[in-house]
């Protein structure tokens, strides 16, 4: 994420803390605005330019700006550190409390307060803001939304380095939690070569649907399948920027050889969008049932 830093340093610079102005100019603040806090307040031409990803990054980092003794948690944990998540369209902001309150006017604005000890070797600091670590967050979203999207985030911590040894010492630390099983089993299940999370997204669906024996990142003569079922059925996940831009045609056009090539061997492709993943998780999973009642027509060969 070095690379983007000054992106993200960008977006901060937009916000207006009214904490931090006088009273009187605090009155004069005229304009559009989106209210990301009632003490912050960001242009809404600016808002409005924003990627998904890019607010839910912003409303992650204004709760965590304008919390005392709440630590971000889950999603909006990861949010800060920058791991990979898909969430729901409605993602509310977590925040874990040393006790059990809450703020009322929080939770009507779409706030969850999760109930969870923590150790203070699980809490670091984000963007200035007070967020579990990298484990931790991954953990709990395993155990507060499940499988699919806790195997994502274990894939995000092996892709930027976490080793085995390391997730599983985690693991053993968090003890007997509740939900720990389903962290168990993204730990068990992550992988370290998953290059995007919408490849670890078909992935966790086709593992919770047991599907067949699933291959990352699979060689077939010096071509890599994203995601290689049984042996023979490649599932490739293109995404809409790697067929932008000036070289367009020119990546059509090697996609389309690496297809053929592979194909010829026995293969048989299938093709989906990140938005076809996303939206219609249930109808991907059934297309790739549908191949593979088919397995028996081609066998691919040596």
């Amino acid at each position: 994420m070095v690379s983007n830093t000054r992106r993200y340093d960008e977006i901060a610079a937009e916000i207006v803390d009214l904490r931090t102005l006088p009273h009187s100019e605090a009155q004069k603040v005229k304009g559009a605005w989106v209210e990301l806090d009632p003490a912050l307040l960001y242009p809404k031409e600016v808002w409005m330019a924003l990627k998904l990803h890019e607010k839910r990054w912003l409303m992650s980092l204004a709760a965590g700006m304008t919390s005392r003794n709440a630590v971000l948690c889950g999603r909006s944990a990861a949010r800060l550190h920058h791991m990979w998540v898909i969430g729901p369209e409605d993602e509310p902001l977590e925040l874990a409390l040393p006790t059990r309150g809450t703020s009322a006017g929080r939770v009507s604005r779409g706030y969850v307060y999760r109930r969870s000890g923590m150790r203070p070797d699980e809490i670091t600091e984000a963007s200035g803001c007070k967020v579990t670590t990298p484990f931790r967050t991954f953990a709990d979203i395993a155990r507060y939304h499940g499988f699919v999207e806790g195997l994502i985030a274990a894939d995000y911590l092996m892709q930027s380095g976490y080793t085995e040894s390391q997730m599983k010492t985690q693991l053993f630390a968090l003890g007997r939690v509740k939900g720990i099983a389903t962290v168990r089993r993204c730990v068990e299940h992550a992988v370290s070569d998953s290059q995007s999370a919408y490849e670890s997204l078909a992935r966790a669906l086709l593992i919770d649907a047991a599907v067949g024996t699933i291959q990352t990142q699979a060689p077939i003569r010096g071509y890599f399948a994203d995601l290689l079922i049984d042996g023979w059925l490649v599932i490739e996940i293109d995404g809409a920027v790697k067929y932008a831009g000036p070289d367009a045609e020119r990546v059509r056009q090697r996609e389309f050889e690496r297809q053929k090539a592979i194909g010829n061997l026995g293969y048989v492709f299938l093709r989906f969008t990140p938005d076809q993943i996303r939206r219609d998780p249930e109808g991907f999973v059934a297309a790739v049932r549908e191949a593979l009642a088919a397995r028996g027509r081609r066998v691919p060969t040596a």
